[in-house]
């Protein structure tokens, strides 16, 4: 190879086969080496500008219109000023889905395809009650389009399953999937590099405990994900595959929980202000 540059292409001679001459030329890409020396400190951010605003199923979309219109009402508001993708949750359906689920022995990966579709749903209701500012539904594989739709000023909405289905990890504990809503929508805020991931629940944040079940709990402010972890609380008011992702992210630097029941909540924290929990990396 002495002599041969990258980009450059080596004909084959006999059994020898024609290769473009780079630095991965022979080698496995299952290679530990290989890996780290493809790492990056700073990439390349597709969407800096976008919001990522998740609906809580169970907490925000099952309360109906009382809870759901001028919730929906805030963000065609901010839509002018910020770009926002919307992402729905499934709710108590999702739940109902799990329960008949197990109840037939169906395996993690079978429920992940029955709860995504039944996020399709919520997502369907949520796209057209925004239809007439410019909600939009985008499945994953449209997802190339997201400039295009964001550029003109639409409102794009997303099932929050990741598009796991049959092939969804397996959990560390029971049969119910840990990678749902919260985590996909993570996952679409870190792989485009957006500006911010905003989860909306019916709770003011995090809390030590739940404090629908200890009302002395006490709310965290702001709290980097190394000391969450290890904290290792009992209940968590977001999916705890969101901290593994967080910890180990390269453009997603920080989440925040709001309440979501809260009118104006949602405006202050897409102007930067924290309303709520924040977990940030260092």
């Amino acid at each position: 190879m002495d002599g041969i540059q990258e980009g450059q292409i080596q004909i084959g001679r006999g059994l020898r086969r024609t290769h473009i001459m780079s630095r991965f030329t022979r080698e496995s890409l299952l290679d530990k080496k290989v890996l780290d020396s493809t790492h990056s400190e700073k990439e390349y951010r597709m969407l800096p500008k976008l919001n990522v605003v998740s609906l809580g199923g169970s907490s925000i979309i099952d309360r109906g219109s009382e809870v759901l219109f001028p919730l929906l009402r805030e963000i065609v508001k901010n839509r002018k000023k910020h770009q926002i993708m919307v992402g729905c949750g499934g709710g108590a359906r999702t739940r109902h889905v799990y329960h008949i689920g197990l109840d037939l022995g169906l395996p993690p990966g079978a429920l992940a395809q029955l709860a995504g579709s039944n996020d399709e749903q919520n997502t369907t209701i949520i796209q057209c009650l925004l239809a007439p500012h410019g909600g939009i539904f985008v499945n994953k594989e449209r997802f190339i389009e997201l400039p295009m739709y964001l550029n003109a000023g639409l409102i794009p909405v997303v099932v929050q399953n990741p598009p796991y289905h049959y092939w969804v990890p397996m959990p560390k504990l029971g049969n119910i999937p840990e990678h749902g809503g919260d985590f996909g929508m993570y996952i679409i805020s870190e792989t485009f590099g957006a500006r911010s991931m905003i989860y909306l629940k019916d709770q003011k944040g995090l809390y030590t405990e739940n404090p629908m079940v200890n009302p002395r709990a006490e709310l965290i402010k702001k709290i980097e994900v190394n000391e969450l972890i290890k904290m290792d609380l009992k209940d968590l008011i977001i999916e705890r595959p969101v901290l593994e992702m967080l910890k180990n992210s390269r453009n997603r630097k920080s989440v925040q929980i709001i309440n979501g029941l809260t009118e104006g909540n949602l405006t202050k924290a897409l102007n930067g202000k924290n309303v709520g929990t924040i977990i940030y990396k260092r």
